[in-house]
C-alpha cells in the first residue's frame, strides 16, 4: 500500500527493486517549481525516512545547501518517505519562487536606474568628461576634478538617488566650513558644480596662504593638512609650540594665536603679542608678520625639518602625536614636552609619586626636576 500511494504521488520516480525487499530507490524526476529535475531518492528502510538521501544536479543542490535546517526539520517531523518528499518539494519549490520574484525586481531595478543613468549621462556631458575622475560600478556615485589658479586639484564627491534629477545628490568638498550651495532641479549638476567652482575662487588667497605656510615652516598639526583646515600648529625657535587659525574670508589679517609651551617662554611672547599685534602688515608674508610679532624665529621646514621635529617628539613614547594629541605637558625647569597620558603613567610607575585630588607630582623623566601632571579622568 506504501509503494502505490509513493508511485501514485510521483509518478516520474521509478522504484528499482531487490528480491523479495522494498524498493531501495527511486529514479526519475521530481517538479521543483514547475520543472521537472532528475533526481535519485535512496530509501534504505522503505517506507520510513530513516536513512533517506536525495541527490540531484547543482542547481538543486544548491537550494538543499541554503535551506538545509528547514529540510533537516521537514526530515525531523515526517515518520515516512513519502511525506518527507512532499516536504522537500514544497521547500525547494517555495525556494524557487523567491528566487524568481527577486529577479524580476532586480530587472525592474536595473530598468529604472538606466533612466537614471541616461540622464547623468546627459548632465556630465555637458559638464564635460574631462572633470569626471572616479566613477562607481553602479553610477550613483562619482568624483568631479578640476584645478584652481594655483594649480591646486580639487575634487567633489557627488552620490545621487533614484529620485536624481528631482532628488537633490549628496555631495562631499574640502572647504573650511563645508560646502554650502542652492540645488536648482531644472539643472542638476550643473548647478551644484557652478557653485562649487564659485566656492572655489573664493577661497584662493586663503588656500596661498595655507600652502606658503606648510611650505616654509615645520608644521607640527594637523599632520595631514587638508583644504578645510584653518589652523596650524608651527614650531618656534625657543622650542615653543604656536597655533595659528587663519580666516578664510581674510586670509592677509591679524590670526588667532595659542601658545604652548613652559610658562617662562609662553609669558613674554604673550607680553609682547599685546603691544605688537597692530604692527602686522597684510603686505608681508605671514611668516615674516608672525616672527614679528613674536620676536621668535619660525622653525623652518627646509633643512632638518626631521630633526626640528624629533625636538619636541614626547621622549616617553618617542613619538609626535600620540591619540591624535600632541606634547603639551612641558617641564618648567628643562622644557621638554610630554604628552599628558604618557606622562600620567610614568608618574604613576615610579616610587615616591605624590598623588592629591587631581594632580600627580613625581620626578621629570628627563631632569628628574618636579613636575606635576593633571590625573586623566
Amino acid at each position: 500500500m506504501a509503494l502505490s500511494e509513493f508511485c501514485s504521488r510521483f509518478p516520474l520516480l521509478c522504484p528499482r527493486f531487490r528480491p523479495s525487499k522494498p524498493p531501495h530507490e527511486f529514479c526519475g524526476f521530481l517538479d521543483i517549481g514547475g520543472v521537472d529535475r532528475e533526481v535519485r531518492v535512496e530509501t534504505p528502510h522503505f517506507p520510513s525516512v530513516e536513512g533517506i538521501r536525495i541527490s540531484s544536479d547543482t542547481c538543486l543542490q544548491e537550494l538543499v545547501v541554503s535551506h538545509v535546517d528547514q529540510l533537516l526539520e521537514a526530515q525531523k517531523t515526517s515518520t515516512t518517505a513519502l511525506q518527507y518528499l512532499q516536504k522537500f518539494q514544497e521547500v525547494c519549490s517555495t525556494a524557487v519562487r523567491c528566487d524568481n520574484m527577486s529577479r524580476e525586481e532586480g530587472e525592474l531595478q536595473i530598468d529604472l536606474n538606466e533612466q537614471l543613468v541616461r540622464c547623468l549621462l546627459a548632465h556630465l556631458e555637458g559638464l564635460g568628461w574631462s572633470r569626471l575622475q572616479q566613477v562607481s560600478p553602479s553610477f550613483t556615485s562619482f568624483t568631479l576634478q578640476t584645478r584652481d589658479a594655483g594649480e591646486r586639484v580639487h575634487l567633489l564627491r557627488v552620490k545621487v538617488g533614484d529620485g536624481y534629477p528631482h532628488e537633490e545628490p549628496a555631495v562631499e568638498a574640502d572647504f573650511p566650513g563645508g560646502f554650502e550651495f542652492k540645488y536648482e532641479p531644472s539643472e542638476g549638476l550643473a548647478s551644484v558644480v557652478r557653485a562649487w567652482e564659485a566656492q572655489l575662487a573664493s577661497l584662493q588667497e586663503f588656500w596661498d596662504v595655507m600652502d606658503q605656510i606648510d611650505t616654509v615652516a615645520v608644521v607640527l598639526d594637523p599632520p595631514t593638512p587638508g583644504r578645510h583646515h584653518t589652523f596650524r600648529r608651527l614650531l618656534l625657535a625657543n622650542q615653543v609650540n604656536i597655533q595659528v587659525t587663519v580666516s578664510p574670508q581674510q586670509p592677509h589679517h591679524l590670526p588667532q594665536c595659542h601658545l604652548f609651551g613652559p610658562s617662562k617662554h609662553t609669558r613674554p611672547i604673550t607680553q609682547r603679542l599685546t603691544h605688537t599685534f597692530e604692527e602686522w602688515d597684510p603686505e608681508r608674508s605671514f611668516v615674516e608678520n608672525l616672527e614679528n610679532l613674536v620676536g621668535e624665529s619660525v622653525a623652518r621646514e627646509r633643512g632638518g625639518a626631521d630633526g626640528a621635529r624629533q625636538e619636541v617628539e614626547c621622549p616617553i613614547c618617542y613619538c609626535l602625536h600620540f591619540q591624535g594629541l600632541l606634547p603639551d605637558q612641558p617641564c618648567e625647569h628643562c622644557c621638554t614636552p610630554f604628552h599628558a597620558a604618557c606622562l600620567y603613567d610614568w608618574l604613576s610607575s615610579i616610587p615616591g609619586a605624590r598623588q592629591s585630588i587631581n594632580i600627580i607630582t613625581g620626578e621629570c623623566p628627563y631632569c628628574s626636576k618636579n613636575i606635576t601632571c593633571k590625573i586623566p579622568v
